[in-house]
């Protein structure tokens, strides 16, 4: 149960802590010198646990949005400009699970998740075309 609880606190941190605090290596939670039982977990949980990998991980670039979100919110509510705070610029980092993996690991990382869940689809990109056919309205409505 508390790696259901924790593990998207984890999944941010390992993006964001290396973010705003560059070059402290030992605030990184994926630093495997520093924190080799937690890399570990975040290991075994990518490749081993298909719900979590497929529903709980997130990816970089949305984890960097949510920082980007709250420091512009941050900086809304600064009453002094030395308030203020801003992120530095980071490469885009777009596919770095499947380069560690592959895309077959993916594949069986995805069928094992809905073997389960007969409403999904066979495929991650058969399930985002099913989301946009199921909520097509608020779509297009919003």
């Amino acid at each position: 149960a508390a790696d259901i609880i924790w593990a998207p606190y984890l999944e941010r941190y390992a993006v964001q802590l290396p973010i705003v605090y560059r070059n402290k290596a030992r605030l990184n939670p994926r630093n495997r010198n520093v924190y080799g039982e937690v890399d570990n977990w975040y290991k075994v949980m990518e490749r081993e646990v298909p719900a979590y990998s497929c529903r709980v991980m997130g990816d970089a670039k949305h984890w960097r949005k949510c920082l980007e979100v709250a420091t512009k919110t941050h900086n809304e509510r600064a009453v002094r400009d030395d308030e203020r705070v801003s992120l530095p610029d980071v490469p885009d980092q777009k596919g770095w699970w499947v380069k560690k993996n592959s895309v077959a690991k993916a594949g069986e990382i995805w069928s094992e998740y809905c073997s389960q869940r007969p409403w999904l689809a066979p495929t991650p990109g058969g399930e985002v075309s099913l989301f946009m056919i199921r909520n097509r309205e608020m779509i297009v409505d919003a």
